[in-house]
């Protein structure tokens, strides 16, 4: 055999060995599944993370406007009865909705200062049913001074909601985290046709 023939052969493996190792280098078809696949697990918490964020404002939102919409409603009337106060209660349901009233709570009291500004409650009532704060009592909520006026009378609406996030059981091996999340609102307004809101039955 020739020895020439012989290098001329290995010279062209050579080449041949390079030009794949080139066109390796070169192929860029996989790149993009890699960079998907390590930035996937980033992309899943950002997005739990927004949904958690949205859905949490959002219900925190949603009280907000039924606690307003109670102590406007009442605060309309003279005289109510706790049937009254249960269909205008059942309001929250409607305003939560499409998310469950289940862990949903609305409070709607009629609250009285004396000559001191002292308050206390005349009648309350719970969409839980019955009354929510003992008659006579403070309620369990920090008025500011400018609502408490002297022999004056305020509507006082509360919603509480214990919110359970879509992804709140996930993680939790790894992170201490709680499972709900406690939301709540007041409102209070002056009644629009009497000095006081009263419900003889509450």
């Amino acid at each position: 055999m020739n020895p020439g023939t012989k290098t001329r052969r290995h010279s062209r493996k050579l080449r041949c060995f390079l030009a794949g190792l080139r066109s390796i280098g070169a192929d860029k078809r996989a790149v993009t599944a890699i960079e998907f696949a390590m930035i996937l697990p980033f992309m899943l918490i950002l997005l739990i993370g927004m949904e958690e964020v949205t859905g949490t404002l959002d219900h925190d939102r949603k009280v907000s406007r039924i606690a307003n919409s109670v102590a406007d409603l009442v605060a309309q009337g003279q005289t109510v009865t706790p049937a009254d106060l249960k269909a205008m209660l059942d309001i929250g349901g409607k305003i939560i909705d499409p998310y469950p009233d289940t862990n949903l709570e609305t409070i709607v009291a009629s609250v009285t200062f004396d000559d001191e500004g002292t308050p206390a409650v005349d009648w309350s009532y719970s969409s839980k049913g019955g009354s929510a704060w003992p008659e006579g009592s403070k309620p369990p909520i920090e008025l500011p001074e400018t609502v408490a006026a002297p022999n004056s009378s305020i509507v006082l609406a509360q919603a509480n909601l214990k919110y359970v996030p879509t992804f709140s059981g996930m993680f939790t091996t790894y992170f201490s985290r709680d499972s709900s999340i406690d939301l709540s609102d007041s409102y209070y307004l002056r009644p629009r046709l009497t000095d006081t809101v009263k419900c003889p039955a509450c």
